[in-house]
C-alpha cells in the first residue's frame, strides 16, 4: 500500500492547490520589501490549508530572484519547540541566527554582523529580558537595575549593543528572512513568548519575519494569557496579513477521486458502483466533511487500510461514505456503530421509533446530535443516504428508492447480517473500558501501559484495545507518542488473537504493527523515530528481537536496500545514516543472540534471519549450517518460514521454497519430517506440529494447492497414534 503522507511541498511544481500564484506574490514581496525597519509578515490559514507549503514556494521566489543578486537574503528556519523558558528561547533564536550567517558566503555579514550579533546576544544569559509588549527595553533595564545594584552598566551595555547591531545591519545591507511555522501549535505561553521576541528582542533592521499560524488558535491563545482582545494583539505585531485563499472545493474532490482511481487499480478484483446512489452519498457523506488536503489525504489512507482488505465483502460507496466520517465526524461514526437497531431496524425498532410519525422521529434526533455538539440537519441526511430505515423514520428524502433486495445485491452496510463490517468490530461488547483506554494514552507511565496492555491481551481482547487507540490516533498528546509505539512494537509479537471479517484474518501482531506505523508517522523528526527503533533493537528480548528485525527491514524496503523495489520516500522514517547505524547495531547483537539456542523460539525470528542474510550472509549461513546438524533445529527453522494463509475453505499455512533454497532442498526437509520419531514429536509446539504436517502434505503438490489446518491436524493426530 502507498499511503498519502502528510508533508508539505517544497516546490510550486509539486502544487496541486493552484496556491503557487499567491506564493510567488508572497515571495515577490519578500524579496522587493527593501526597508530599514524590521517587518512582520503574517500568513494566515487553518490547519491543513497548507501554510507550510506556501511559504516553502514563498521562499523559492526569493531564491529564484536572489541568483543574481549579491546580496541574496538569508532564510531562517526557525522552529521553538523544545526551549525551557524565555531566556532559553532568546538563546536559542540568536543561536539559529548566527549558525545561518557563520554558513553564509558573505564575509563582510560574518565580520560585521556576527560579531555584533554575539555581543549583543551574549548579553541576555544576565536576566530575563523579554519586555511585556508596549514596554521599551530601557524601561525593563531601569527597572531591573534598582535591584542590581554593581549591575547598573548592564543595561548600557545591551542598549550600546543592539545599537551596534542595528549600525551593522544597516551598513551590511542585507535582508534577513526568518520564517517561524506552526505557531498555532505551541502553549498558549510559548505563542506569547515567540510574539514578544519578535516585536522586542528580534526588532532589529533588515530582518524580515514570516509567522504562519491559524489565527483563531493564537488569538484565542493571546486572550487568554493578556486577557485582552487577541486581534487587537495580532495587529500591533504584524504589518503585513497574508490569508491563505479559500481552497476552490473542485481542485479539491479531483484530487480525492483521482487518488480514489489509484486504489481501485490497485485492487485485484472488479469494482463497481451505482453513479446515482455514489452521488447521493458523495454529496450528503463526504463532501461536507472534506474540507482540506489533509482530510483527502487521512481519509484516503484510511479507506486504502479498510477496503483493501474488505471490498470483495463491503459496498464501495458505503466504506468510503463510512470511512469519511470515521476520520472526519467521529462522533456520527460512533452513533451509527452503536445505533444498529435505529439505522437497520429490526424487532424493536418496529416496536418503538417505526411507530412514530416522521416529524416526531427527526425532532428526537435532531436534539440528540445536537446534544453531541453535532450539525443536527447535517448528520441527518448522512445517515439518511446510507440507511434507507432512518430515511425513512426521519421523512428525509431522496430521489431513488431503496430496497431490501438491492441493499443485499450490493453489500451496503444497511443489510443487517453485514452491518458489523463496517466498523470492524461489535460496538455493542465493550471488551475494555474508555476509562482504562484514555489512562493508558493520557497519564499511565510506560511500565503501567505495558501491564495493563499485557493484561488486556492475555483476557483476549488485545484486538479491541487497538481499535480504540487507533480511533483516538489523533487525539494522542505529542508527548506520548513515543510511550505507546515503544510498548506496541516491543510487545506486538506476543499478542494473541485475530478479527475474522468474513475470509479474511487480521491478527493482533498485524493490527499492532499497523498502529505503530500510524503513531510513528506523528512523530516530527527523524531523530525522534531513530530512538523508537534504537531502543526496541537495544532491549529486544528473545520475544521481540524478531520484530525488531521486521520494522529495520520495513525501513530498508523504503530505501530500496537488498532490493529490486524502487525507494519510496514516504515511508522513509529515518535517514539513510541512521539507518545502516540501525544495522550494525542488530549484528552487534545477533552475534551474542545467535550463540544461544533461542534464536528460533519467536515468531519472528525468520525476519532476524533474513536481515542477517541481507548483512552478512557468511555468518548467517555459518549458524544454518550449525543448527542444521540437530534435526529438531532444522525443523523448527523451518517452522519459523511458513505463512499463514485464509480463503474460502478455511486456514492454513504454506513454505516458500526460495526462502531456504540455498541450505537444504524441498525433498530433504520432506525425509526430516518422515523420519522423526514419535517420541520426538513433542519437542515441537502444537502450532509447528500443524505447520510440520501442513508441510508433509503440501510436498510436490501445485503451489497454489494448500491444505488447510483441519486436514494437517487429522495428520498429527495419525502421527500420534
Amino acid at each position: 500500500m502507498n499511503y498519502c503522507t502528510d508533508r508539505a511541498i517544497e516546490s510550486a511544481e509539486e502544487d496541486l492547490l493552484g496556491r503557487s500564484s499567491f506564493s510567488k506574490q508572497v515571495g515577490q514581496a519578500l524579496f522587493e520589501y527593501n526597508g530599514n525597519d524590521s517587518l512582520v509578515i503574517g500568513l494566515f490559514g487553518k490547519w491543513g490549508t497548507g501554510k507550510t507549503s506556501v511559504a516553502n514556494m514563498a521562499l523559492e521566489t526569493v531564491n529564484e530572484l536572489s541568483k543574481q543578486d549579491d546580496k541574496a537574503p538569508v532564510i531562517i528556519r526557525f522552529a521553538p519547540w523544545n526551549y525551557s523558558d524565555k531566556d532559553n528561547l532568546i538563546t536559542q533564536f540568536f543561536s539559529t541566527l548566527k549558525t545561518n550567517i557563520d554558513l553564509g558566503d558573505n564575509e563582510e555579514l560574518k565580520n560585521k554582523v556576527g560579531k555584533a550579533l554575539s555581543d549583543y546576544s551574549g548579553l541576555f544569559a544576565f536576566a530575563s529580558l523579554i519586555p511585556v509588549v508596549g514596554a521599551t527595553l530601557a524601561n525593563i533595564f531601569t527597572e531591573k537595575a534598582k535591584n542590581i545594584g554593581d549591575e547598573l552598566k548592564k543595561p548600557y551595555d545591551l542598549y550600546t549593543s543592539k545599537k551596534k547591531l542595528e549600525e551593522a545591519l544597516i551598513d551590511v545591507d542585507q535582508k534577513i528572512i526568518v520564517l517561524i511555522d506552526d505557531i498555532d501549535r505551541l502553549t498558549n505561553q510559548q505563542i506569547r513568548d515567540i510574539f514578544q521576541l519578535v516585536k522586542q528582542v528580534g526588532d532589529l533592521p533588515k530582518v524580515i519575519y514570516v509567522l504562519a499560524m491559524d489565527r483563531d488558535v493564537v488569538k484565542r491563545a493571546l486572550e487568554e494569557v493578556h486577557k485582552y482582545d487577541g486581534n487587537e494583539y495580532l495587529e500591533k505585531i504584524i504589518q503585513i496579513p497574508f490569508e491563505i485563499p479559500e481552497l476552490r472545493k473542485s481542485k479539491l474532490h479531483n484530487i480525492f477521486f483521482t487518488k480514489l482511481d489509484e486504489i481501485i487499480k490497485g485492487l485485484s478484483g472488479d469494482i463497481t458502483w451505482d453513479q446515482q446512489y455514489f452521488n447521493r452519498i458523495f454529496n450528503n457523506c463526504i463532501e461536507p466533511y472534506l474540507l482540506t488536503l489533509r482530510d483527502v489525504n487521512r481519509v484516503i489512507n484510511t479507506f486504502q487500510f479498510r477496503y483493501s482488505m474488505l471490498y470483495e465483502e463491503t459496498s464501495f460507496e458505503d466504506m468510503l461514505g463510512i470511512t469519511t466520517m470515521e476520520v472526519l465526524n467521529p462522533e456520527l461514526y460512533k452513533w451509527i456503530a452503536e445505533n444498529k437497531e435505529a439505522v437497520c431496524g429490526g424487532v424493536l425498532h418496529g416496536l418503538t421509533i417505526g411507530r412514530n410519525k416522521p416529524e416526531e422521529n427527526k425532532k428526537t434526533y435532531e436534539d440528540k446530535f445536537k446534544l453531541m455538539g453535532l450539525a443536527p440537519e447535517q448528520s441527518i441526511k448522512s445517515v439518511a443516504a446510507m440507511f434507507p430505515v432512518f430515511e425513512k423514520d426521519t421523512g428525509t428524502r431522496f430521489y431513488e428508492v431503496a430496497n431490501n433486495t438491492n441493499i443485499r445485491k450490493q453489500m451496503r452496510a444497511a443489510q443487517s447480517e453485514r452491518f458489523e463490517l463496517y466498523f470492524m468490530f461489535d460496538m455493542d461488547d465493550v471488551k475494555v473500558s474508555r476509562n482504562l483506554v484514555n489512562e493508558c494514552i493520557y497519564s499511565l507511565a510506560k511500565d503501567e501501559v505495558e501491564r495493563i496492555v499485557s493484561e488486556i491481551n492475555m483476557q483476549g481482547n488485545i484486538m479491541y484495545f487497538i481499535d480504540e487507540v487507533k480511533a483516538m490516533i489523533d487525539t494522542i498528546p505529542y508527548e506520548r507518542l513515543s510511550i505507546l509505539a515503544s510498548c506496541f512494537m516491543k510487545m506486538r509479537n506476543g499478542f494473541s488473537g485475530e478479527s475474522s471479517m468474513s475470509f479474511f484474518l487480521l491478527s493482533a501482531n498485524n493490527a499492532a504493527s499497523y498502529l505503530v506505523d500510524s503513531i510513528i508517522r506523528r512523530l516530527e523528526t527523524n531523530e525522534e523515530r531513530y530512538e523508537l527503533y534504537k531502543e526496541l533493537l537495544i532491549n529486544a528480548s528473545d520475544a521481540s528481537f524478531g520484530t525488531a528485525a521486521y520494522e529495520i527491514r520495513k525501513l530498508e524496503r523504503a530505501f530500496g536496500r537488498f532490493t529490486d523495489e524502487l525507494e519510496k520516500t514516504e515511508d522513509q522514517l529515518v535517514s539513510l545514516e541512521q539507518l545502516k547505524d540501525l544495522e550494525q547495531l542488530f549484528l552487534s547483537r545477533i552475534e551474542t543472540y545467535s550463540a544461544t539456542d533461542t534464536m528460533l523460539d519467536s515468531d519472528e525470528s525468520a525476519h532476524a534471519f533474513y536481515l542477517w542474510e541481507d548483512l552478512d550472509k557468511e555468518n548467517a549461513q555459518k549458524y544454518i549450517n550449525r543448527i542444521f546438524k540437530d534435526p529438531i533445529r532444522k525443523l523448527k527453522f523451518i517452522c519459523r518460514l511458513a505463512g499463514k494463509w485464509s480463503g474460502t475453505n478455511g486456514t492454513g499455512w504454506s513454505f516458500a521454497h526460495s526462502n531456504f533454497s540455498d541450505y537444504t532442498t524441498a525433498g530433504e526437509i520432506y525425509e526430516s519430517i518422515q523420519q522423526l520419531e514419535k517420541g520426538r514429536l513433542d519437542e515441537f509446539t502444537e502450532t509447528e506440529q500443524i505447520k510440520l504436517a501442513s508441510y508433509y502434505l503440501n510436498y510436490n503438490k501445485d503451489e497454489y494447492m494448500h491444505v488447510t489446518e483441519q486436514q494437517a491436524m487429522e495428520l498429527v493426530k495419525k502421527w500420534k497414534e
